[in-house]
């Protein structure tokens, strides 16, 4: 993971849909009785009738399609992460859940340039964290963009120690990336997939866990 000076991004990590339905219309049909046939014979009487009304046929609702980045242009439709339930627990579900949904976050804000949810994650004391932020932030700036540098999560496991912040170790799996200039080229080198052991330190607080110090296993 690089950024704009080429310093290393660290361990790798929004949403647009359009939807619409259209309504079908009602269908509404009159027809009238003629005159008399022959003077002579008595003649049916005219008949008005009404056709049934047409029921509306539900258009389906289209889904934005995810489109990823490349050199043609910035990712488009890229799904938002969601908090999984377990992961608002204290429990040691819910810190491998935060961590994991962490991560997500942090893919996400690759491909999209957008660092608050990553933010409001962190603690701002989180060095590695806050780095990762600034790098995303330079290598979105200017009219560039990122294409790659999606992150995988595999292998989660927290350990929870009683009134400590709690130890997750994981796996960190990060596809290649390449941050492009305005035109599409290369900004510099692509920085190559890595595959890598973290570890984070998380709080869990009233509002939640915080990731409050983040690292690489070496």
């Amino acid at each position: 993971m690089t950024s704009h000076n080429s310093r290393t991004f660290g361990d790798g990590m929004r949403f647009g849909a359009a939807a619409f339905v259209v309504a079908g219309s009602l269908l509404l049909a009159g027809c009238s009785g003629g005159a008399p046939a022959d003077p002579g014979t008595s003649s049916p009487t005219a008949a008005e009738s009404t056709s049934p009304s047409a029921t509306p046929t539900p258009t389906p609702t289209p889904s934005a399609v995810y489109k990823p980045a490349d050199a043609s242009g910035p990712a488009q439709n890229v799904p938002v992460p969601v908090l999984p339930e377990v992961a608002k627990t204290e429990t040691k579900e819910g810190a491998e859940a935060f961590t994991k949904y962490w991560f997500s976050v942090l893919s996400y804000s690759y491909e999209t340039g957008d660092t608050e949810t990553l933010s409001a994650l962190s603690a701002g004391d989180c060095i590695f964290c806050m780095g990762l932020v600034d790098n995303i932030k330079t290598a979105w700036s200017d009219g560039k963009w990122v294409s790659g540098g999606q992150i995988e999560t595999p292998a989660v496991t927290a350990d929870v120690p009683t009134g400590e912040p709690t130890r997750v170790i994981l796996q960190v799996i990060q596809k290649e990336l390449v941050i492009h200039n305005p035109d599409g080229s290369p900004y510099q080198e692509p920085t190559a997939a890595t595959n890598t052991g973290s570890q984070a330190m998380a709080t869990y607080k009233g509002a939640g866990w915080t990731i409050n110090k983040l690292s690489l296993i070496r």
